[in-house]
């Protein structure tokens, strides 16, 4: 059972390292015993092999990491993510999609066959089938400067979809989107759909006024709020060899919360579709 998951000696890269999820997923891929180059515009303390200061919504940022980055990789774990409120809508959805595609497809061509690619998305994100024709207009938008500057223009994002949610279902859609040109190649790629996490990003919303009286209601019927563990624990699981059949697919990582909406127990407040 040594290396049952596959990241002895291979090389990952993973953003948001420092913090929440992506710093569990993190500290597991050391354990594995993967080569972990961390970005983040925060401070990582992991022992990994290379920390990468990176604006993720910064192109300059992201190509100044390029170079610093291995010519082989094994695995992309896009972990960075903020929410709105109070993050801007221009700074939400760069963050957490601009930024996320550019540095996904400038690492496209390192990663080596049977390698794959995981982000986190969210169930804010999963009524993605009611904003659809929104949602792949901004994904044609050719680039990173293309998007930034119909962001910057002042578009609507749609009844269905604020901010964050709205960065969110780009995630899903993309992800959907790419898996059958990535499987012609032999690399997968999928996300997860995380129920409301105990983490700084909670603790930032409490500060916009958006308790845990109110994400309590995403929160699946044991009541429970998901820790970053628990969501390391699932990228790292998507991203492994354990995995090597999955792709395309958006997975809700919630105990239950999508599939009881899905079945009409309880409310379907988000217009969550499977």
């Amino acid at each position: 059972m040594d290396n049952i998951l596959g990241y002895k000696n291979q090389n990952v890269v993973i953003t948001g390292a420092a913090s929440g999820m992506g710093a569990a997923a993190t500290a597991l891929l050391i354990e594995a015993g993967a080569n972990v180059y961390a970005l983040d515009i925060g401070d990582v303390t992991a022992p990994v092999t290379k920390a990468l200061k990176v604006n993720i919504m910064d192109k300059a940022s992201i190509d100044a990491a390029l170079t610093e980055l291995p010519d082989t990789i094994y695995s992309l774990f896009n972990c960075a993510g903020v929410p709105h409120p109070p993050t801007p809508v221009y700074e939400t959805i760069m963050i957490n999609f601009v930024g996320l595609r550019y540095l996904t497809e400038q690492l496209l061509p390192r990663i080596c066959e049977g390698g794959a690619i995981i982000s986190i998305a969210s169930t804010a994100g999963m009524a993605w089938r009611v904003n659809l024709e929104r949602v792949q207009e901004f994904l044609a938008l050719d680039g990173f400067e293309a998007a930034s500057d119909w962001l910057k223009a002042g578009n609507e994002l749609g009844q269905q979809a604020d901010a964050y949610g709205f960065s969110k279902q780009c995630i899903i859609v993309y992800t959907m989107q790419m898996a059958g040109e990535l499987a012609k190649h032999h690399k997968r790629i999928n996300c997860i759909a995380p129920s409301p996490t105990d983490s700084a990003f909670m603790d930032s919303l409490a500060t916009a006024g958006i308790g845990k009286d109110v994400t309590a209601l995403f929160c699946p019927s044991n009541g429970d709020f998901a820790t970053g563990a628990d969501m390391g624990n699932a990228v790292v699981i998507l991203n492994s060899k354990l995995a090597g059949f999955i792709s395309g697919c958006n997975i809700p990582v919630d105990y239950g919360y999508v599939a009881e909406v899905t079945m009409g127990q309880r409310n379907n407040m988000l217009e969550i579709s499977l």
